[in-house]
C-alpha cells in the first residue's frame, strides 16, 4: 500500500482510539463511582443542580453513549464537538498539570476528529455533514 491509500484509515483510528478512552473512563465511573466523585468541582454540581455521585454517573452514561456513537459513526461531527466542549471544560478545570496536558491533548484529538466529520467506514459516510 503506498501512502494515499493509507490516508482513508486515518479517521478510523483516530475515532476507534479516542471512543476507546471515553468508553474506558465512562466504564471506570459507572463501576467505580466513589472514586471519581471528589473530582467533581462545586461549581458543577450547582450548576446542574445534582449530587456529585449523580454527576459522575450521568458524566459516565454520557460518555459511554456518546462514544458509541462514535464508534459506529453516527453523527461524528455532532458527537465529537460535543465531547471537545465535555473534555476541554475538564482540561481547564484541572489546569496545567500532567493530566490537564493530557486532557488537553485528548480534547484536541476529539475537535480533529469533529472537524473531519463522517469518514468512509461510518455508518452514515454518505452524510458527511453528520
Amino acid at each position: 500500500m503506498n501512502e494515499t491509500q493509507l490516508i482513508k484509515y486515518a479517521p478510523i483510528v483516530l475515532r476507534l482510539g479516542i471512543s476507546a478512552v471515553y468508553i474506558w473512563f465512562g466504564n471506570a465511573q459507572i463501576t467505580n463511582t466513589s472514586l471519581w466523585v471528589g473530582m467533581v468541582p462545586l461549581w458543577a454540581t450547582e450548576f446542574l443542580g445534582v449530587d456529585a455521585t449523580t454527576m459522575v454517573l450521568l458524566n459516565g452514561w454520557f460518555e459511554l453513549l456518546a462514544a458509541t456513537f462514535l464508534i459506529l459513526g453516527v453523527y461524528v461531527r455532532w458527537v465529537a464537538a460535543l465531547l471537545f466542549i465535555h473534555l476541554a471544560v475538564i482540561t481547564i478545570h484541572l489546569g496545567y498539570n500532567p493530566v490537564g496536558v493530557r486532557d488537553f491533548g485528548l480534547s484536541l484529538a476529539t475537535l480533529a476528529l469533529s472537524l473531519f466529520g463522517a469518514d468512509d467506514f461510518c455508518l452514515q459516510s454518505n452524510n458527511k455533514n453528520m
